[in-house]
């Protein structure tokens, strides 16, 4: 299993630095550290924004197994004064959540027709990172998207719509990744390393660019 992970690709170890912004204005910044080990991935992030005057900061940890599915994940974010922490414990087949927003852990199932969570944190970086790794591993159009924070699970699909202009930087050799589900989103990859050089998300008019 662990040959067919290197063979597919993953963003080899090292640091991963994006810029963020919001309706064309800068907002801040959001990085990624990728660490491995004989059994794991693991990916490290640290962001801070200032949006409509508001200073929000975030720190995350996203473990993967040799399959790339992800083990736990770890969040701390500050907004508004107020501190969150959130923690989620993984199998293959559910998921549960602890947090400072209740007092009780939350468990939560697969979707029908699906085989693989994501844990994708809403404006953070660490599974979006690692998606386009994932889907061509599994090889799978439809997954479980959880979001930690909000402990919901929704069905996340590759879209088959045609692909959209190349925006202006983005490498030759990069492929779309188009996304459908509660939050669409594309990202733009490296097709050799699978490292992302730009994320889109239209509902928030956020796009996060890597610095080179």
């Amino acid at each position: 299993m662990l040959a067919g992970a290197t063979t597919l690709g993953f963003p080899p170890p090292g640091a991963y630095n994006y810029t963020a912004s919001m309706s064309g204005q800068p907002i801040g910044q959001w990085n990624v550290t990728v660490k491995r080990s004989d059994s794991a991935t693991e990916i490290d992030e640290n962001s801070w924004a200032t949006v409509m005057g508001m200073t929000l900061s975030a720190k995350a940890m996203l473990a993967l197994g040799l399959d790339l599915s992800p083990t736990s994940y770890t969040g701390n974010y500050r907004a508004a004064g107020q501190n969150v922490a959130v923690t989620v414990a993984l199998t293959p087949a559910s998921a549960t959540i602890t947090g400072t927003q209740s007092s009780s852990a939350h468990a939560v199932a697969l979707v029908p027709d699906t085989h693989h969570f994501v844990v994708i944190e809403p404006g953070l970086l660490a599974g979006l990172f690692a998606l386009p790794a994932q889907l061509a591993l599994w090889n799978e159009s439809t997954v479980t998207w959880l979001s930690p924070v909000t402990g919901s699970a929704q069905p996340l699909m590759k879209s088959a719509a045609a692909a959209t202009a190349r925006p202006s930087g983005v490498p030759a050799q990069d492929v779309e990744l188009s996304l459908t589900g509660q939050t669409p989103a594309t990202i733009w990859y490296d097709a050799n390393s699978f490292i992302p050089d730009r994320i889109e998300i239209p509902s928030q008019n956020a796009v996060l660019t890597r610095v080179r």
